[in-house]
C-alpha cells in the first residue's frame, strides 16, 4: 500500500532499536492507524499502541511503538497538518502551550498561586512548623539572641530590687493560662539606646527595660505590656517569623527535621525582625484573657501604648517601623481595637 500525493504524509527516520543507522520512512494516516513505509521497510500501528513525544523547540518529535522502535520528525508543520487531516490532535495540554492566551492566563494563575501561597501557605506552614521545633533548640536560641542583646544593648538594671520581686510576684500571679502556670523568666536591664520597651524571647524570657518602668503609671500597666509579650511566647511568633523569612529554613526543619541548621545566624534574625499586624493582634487578645481572668481591665494596656506612642514620637521614630525591639507597628490601630473590646 502506498500514499498517493493527495494524501497527508511526513517523512521520518526510523530506528529499529537494534541499531544506530537510521531508515528514511514516510508517514501516513489512515483512521486510526499508522502506515510508516521506506526500502524495504512496511509498518502498520494503531494509534492507540503509539506515544507521541510533546513538542520541545527545534528537538525531532519521536513517535514510539510498542516494540521500542521510534521514528523522529524534524518537519513540526507536516506533522500537525498530518494529524488534523486525519483527526488526530495532541493533547490539550500540547495545544495550550502554543496558544498565547493559555500561556497568559497559565502565567496569571501562577502569580496568583504564588501570592496566596506567600500570603496564607508560608504562614500557616510556619505555624504549623513552629509548634515541632525541639525545646532544647529553642532555648538555644533564647540564650544566644539574649547574649547577642546584652553585649550590643542592654546593661544591668538599676531597678530597685525590692521593686523587681514585687513585679516578678505580680507577673507568676497573672501568668497562668487555661488553669495552669505560663513557665516564664523575667528579667530586667536598663537600656538607654533602646528606652522603655519589653520583649519576648522564643523560650519564655521576658526582658523589661528600667525605662518602662519609670515610663509606666503603675504596676498594672507594666503587667499588661508583660501580658502581651507572653501572648507572643504562646503563639510562638519568634519563631513563626524566622520560619516565614526563610523559606529554606521552613523546609528544612519541616522536611529533613533539621531545626538547628538555621540556629547560627538565628539570633541577629530575631533581633532585627518585625511582628506582623495579625501577631500584634492575637498578642492584645492572649493579653486581655488574662487581665480578664484575674478581673482587670484591658485599660492599662491601651494606656502604656498611648505613653510608648508617645516616647517614640519624642524621640523622632516612626510609629509604623522599626526593629523587633522597636515599639510595635500600628500602635493606633491597636489601642482602638482595644478600646473597643470593652474594659473590664
Amino acid at each position: 500500500m502506498s500514499t498517493s500525493p493527495s494524501e497527508p504524509a511526513v517523512a521520518g527516520l526510523y530506528f529499529d532499536g537494534r541499531s544506530a543507522r537510521p531508515h528514511p520512512v514516510v508517514l501516513s494516516l489512515h483512521g486510526g492507524e499508522l502506515s510508516m513505509s521506506g526500502a524495504d521497510l512496511w509498518r502498520i500501528e494503531t494509534l492507540d499502541s503509539l506515544r507521541l513525544s510533546e513538542p520541545m523547540g527545534e528537538a525531532p518529535r519521536l513517535i514510539t511503538f510498542s516494540d521500542g522502535s521510534h521514528v523522529e520528525v524534524r518537519d513540526h508543520a507536516r506533522l500537525a497538518h498530518l494529524l488534523a487531516a486525519s483527526g488526530q490532535r495532541d493533547s490539550a495540554a500540547v495545544r495550550w502551550a502554543f496558544e498565547p492566551r493559555a500561556v497568559l492566563v497559565a502565567l496569571a494563575l501562577l502569580v496568583l498561586i504564588a501570592w496566596f501561597g506567600w500570603r496564607d501557605g508560608l504562614p500557616w506552614a510556619a505555624r504549623h512548623v513552629a509548634a515541632s521545633i525541639p525545646a532544647a533548640t529553642v532555648r538555644a536560641l533564647s540564650g544566644q539572641t539574649l547574649q547577642l542583646l546584652e553585649t550590643r544593648a542592654l546593661a544591668p538594671s538599676e531597678l530597685d530590687a525590692s521593686r523587681q520581686r514585687k513585679l516578678d510576684d505580680a507577673l507568676r500571679g497573672l501568668a497562668r493560662f487555661e488553669g495552669s502556670p505560663i513557665p516564664h523568666r523575667l528579667l530586667f536591664r536598663t537600656a538607654p539606646r533602646i528606652g522603655a520597651n519589653a520583649f519576648a524571647l522564643p523560650d519564655g524570657t521576658l526582658v523589661v527595660t528600667d525605662e518602662l518602668v519609670a515610663l509606666a503609671g503603675d504596676d498594672d500597666e507594666v503587667l499588661a505590656v508583660l501580658a502581651h509579650e507572653l501572648g507572643h511566647v504562646h503563639e510562638r511568633h519568634g519563631l513563626r517569623l524566622l520560619l516565614q523569612g526563610s523559606v529554606l529554613a521552613l523546609f528544612m526543619t519541616w522536611y529533613l527535621g533539621d531545626a538547628g541548621s538555621w540556629l547560627a545566624a538565628a539570633p541577629a534574625a530575631l533581633v532585627q525582625a518585625t511582628y506582623s499586624r495579625e501577631m500584634e493582634y492575637e498578642a492584645d487578645d492572649f493579653a486581655l484573657r488574662l487581665l480578664r481572668a484575674q478581673g482587670l481591665s484591658s485599660e492599662p494596656l491601651a494606656v502604656m501604648l498611648e505613653k510608648l506612642q508617645a516616647a517614640r514620637a519624642g524621640a523622632g521614630k516612626a510609629d509604623a517601623a522599626g526593629t523587633w525591639l522597636d515599639s510595635h507597628p500600628r500602635t493606633a490601630e491597636r489601642i482602638a481595637r482595644l478600646r473597643g473590646q470593652g474594659g473590664r
